[in-house]
């Protein structure tokens, strides 16, 4: 436990550093919700931090509240990357696009969550296991997120010495432990070797951090305009989009009986 403690006090610092980072390069100001994750970090991390040493050690209620708002930022977090890359085509774009994308990321989380399901039990209370399928179900969430804008890295004209792409590279790391940790859990009991995960979790989020931290350091790319290929076809679902939202804003008319 005393571990434990030790690495979330560096975890502490090393986000406040971070925090330092992203005022000083101005960077809160393009990733509001992502800034104010880092920002939920240090005050959800240090609030667990003071039940667990001078409140109640063994409560994993503190744990369960973070845990469902840290999902909660992940998502706006997740819309707020997908809305920053579109940004040489924002002015384009129709009014209502940003609210497809977030629906769209909600739709992914449905279809995620019935496949990231907790099998094994071990006699786990059932507010824990809804703890651990939301962790599990986001974490994957994210790693998908981190595959398809690598994937799409050349046709949105972004790399590693992008903002989205940092962010991204980062929690996708973090997301692949998170999600091998979660898988152990789920065929642990609670005790000594439940903690060593958690511990092991831990660390791949402060490596995230001290990613995060070099690469924000640095001048930040001029960004590039995506490929026409791109382009295209974003203006293309924007189009249909328009059309579908004109087709329901119509009023509709029924003959009198």
């Amino acid at each position: 436990m005393y571990f434990a403690n030790l690495l979330v006090m560096i975890g502490l610092v090393v986000q406040a550093v971070f925090i330092a980072v992203l005022v000083w390069r101005r960077t809160y100001r393009s990733f509001p919700v992502f800034f104010s994750y880092i920002v939920w970090g240090v005050i959800g991390d240090g609030a667990v931090l003071i039940m667990r040493t001078w409140i109640a050690p063994s409560a994993v209620y503190p744990f369960e509240v973070e845990a469902y708002v840290d999902s909660l930022f992940q998502y706006l977090v997740l819309i707020e990357l997908a809305w920053s890359i579109l940004r040489p085509i924002q002015r384009l774009l129709p009014k209502g696009f940003l609210l497809g994308i977030s629906l769209v990321i909600a739709a992914a989380a449905f279809v995620v969550w019935p496949l990231s399901g907790i099998e094994h039990t071990v006699g786990y209370p059932g507010h824990l296991l809804i703890v651990l399928h939301a962790e599990r179900t986001f974490a994957i969430l994210r790693i998908l997120f981190f595959i398809a804008l690598a994937c799409c890295s050349h046709f949105l004209a972004i790399g590693l010495r992008d903002r989205e792409l940092q962010v991204a590279t980062g929690l996708g790391f973090y997301s692949l432990v998170s999600v091998a940790g979660t898988m152990m859990h789920s065929r642990q009991s609670y005790g000594l070797n439940y903690l060593y995960v958690d511990i092991a979790i831990a660390c791949s989020y402060l490596m995230s951090l001290l990613y995060w931290c070099y690469s924000f350091a640095q001048q930040e790319a001029a960004r590039r305009e995506m490929t026409p290929e791109m382009q295209g076809f974003l203006l293309g679902v924007a189009k249909v989009m328009r059309k579908q939202r004109e087709q329901l804003s119509k009023p509709t008319f029924t003959n009198p009986v």
